[in-house]
């Protein structure tokens, strides 16, 4: 066999479709993912290197006792699923040092409750038969990735935060559908477990972020329960619980609008193609402004979970806050809608816990309907420090922090599906 041969691998097969005959266990009908269309691509994409095991890791997932001689790369998506976005300053911040090895003990624990800094140590049965501390999950390592990529290395995004006062990053996960949009069925596909969904499916999918009116009650039940066994120390978190009644009224940003905010942000925002809206929330009881902000989506990763009811979205936004009156502002009405139709009213419940997460289980009355919504909140400016540790070579929770948000994502969805009667 000629050299090159070897070299250039097997011809790629065709694609093909699974003799398993998987199905969801989850009430909502499936399709699967090889129904729909192939993307148009007007030249070949070359085919991204698969990482290997001797690449480096991602300079997040260094641990404070190993010591590596050569240059840390983070390990980035390949340019074909690459979002369009501003690229880094070319005079930004120099990829940082390998840290040396910790020989001090690991720091107290965190006084909300996180536990102290540092690798976990597997014993037992669960020890590889290396000699590694840990071993990390891969669908944690994307989300890692995700995050680092579009957040701390966002050059462009930390400037207009920094620039513009009372804006904020917000690392959202929301529970729902991947609903595919040719058959208006949840998506399926070959997989049986969860995984993270290819950037390019967002064309034909679209994603709903809705739960029945059973699982709302459950749930409430369920983190009621858990603010319980909280305040009578029996659980092993300090849960906290805020109830509030809210209201949105939306109004176009229009260039006069734009002109009240920050340059880099007015800058993010043109070369955006959305429509941007501002969100005007009052209190429900006295009718004062409580917040007048911009959502401006950066990025969403999707994570099917084709075991469990719901799959899950991660979304980066921005929180603008618009600091410019709203008086003359023209409000949102859509076509054959009142403005009181487009009113938005919010009954929600949030549970806060280690300063680091919350959750929010929200009733939407919007004229006649009404949604059930779950959403988790991780804090970015917890992550933005924990990244920031490693860049400074101190130990970092960064990895931990996501990992909690994806295991309270499982835990809350196997929850509902415990406690949601069945039908039929």
């Amino acid at each position: 066999m000629n050299i090159s041969d070897i070299l250039a691998g097997p011809p790629p097969e065709l694609p093909r479709r699974s003799s398993s005959n998987v199905s969801l266990t989850a009430r909502s009908p499936s399709t699967t993912a090889a129904k729909l269309p192939t993307p148009p691509s007007a030249t070949p994409k070359p085919m991204s290197r698969k990482r290997k095991r001797t690449d480096p890791k991602p300079i997040w997932a260094i641990l404070e006792h190993e010591d590596y001689h050569e240059p840390l790369i983070p390990i980035r998506p390949p340019p074909s699923v690459r979002p369009t976005q501003p690229a880094p300053h070319a005079n930004g911040p120099p990829p940082p040092h390998a840290r040396p090895p910790q020989t001090a003990p690991h720091p107290p624990a965190h006084p909300n409750g996180l536990p102290p800094s540092g690798p976990p140590q597997l014993a037992g049965f669960e020890r590889p038969v290396s000699d590694d501390a840990e071993v990390y999950n891969e669908i944690t390592r994307a989300v890692c990735d995700f995050l680092w990529d579009h957040i701390i290395e966002n050059h462009d995004l930390r400037k207009a935060v920094s620039e513009s006062p009372g804006t904020e990053i917000e690392i959202e996960a929301r529970w729902g559908q991947i609903i595919d949009r040719e058959s208006n069925n949840r998506l399926s596909g070959v997989h049986s477990t969860e995984c993270v969904v290819k950037r390019d499916m967002a064309d034909f999918t679209r994603f709903e972020s809705t739960m029945s009116l059973a699982q709302h009650r459950n749930m409430n039940k369920y983190l009621n329960e858990q603010v319980a066994k909280s305040s009578t120390g029996v659980s092993h978190i300090n849960l906290k619980y805020q109830h509030t009644r809210e209201s949105d009224m939306f109004y176009d940003l229009t260039p006069e609008g734009l002109a009240h905010l920050p340059p880099a942000i007015q800058t993010l925002i043109r070369n955006s193609s959305a429509r941007q809206r501002i969100r005007v929330t009052r209190d429900t009881n006295t009718g004062a402004v409580l917040r007048k902000i911009i959502k401006h989506r950066i990025l969403n990763m999707e994570i099917s979970s084709p075991r469990t009811e719901w799959d899950y979205r991660i979304g980066i936004n921005l929180e603008i806050e618009y600091p410019g009156p709203i008086e003359d502002l023209q409000p949102v009405i859509e076509k054959g809608r009142s403005l009181e139709s487009m009113e938005r009213k919010k009954d929600r419940m949030s549970y806060r816990w280690m300063g680091a997460y919350q959750i929010d289980l929200t009733q939407v009355t919007q004229g006649p309907n009404k949604n059930h919504e779950l959403e988790l909140e991780l804090d970015a400016g917890m992550v933005i420090r924990e990244a920031d540790n490693i860049h400074n070579g101190l130990p970092s929770d960064f990895e931990r922090l996501v990992g909690g948000m994806m295991n309270n994502l499982r835990v809350l969805s196997r929850q509902v599906a415990l406690q949601t009667p069945k039908t039929g």
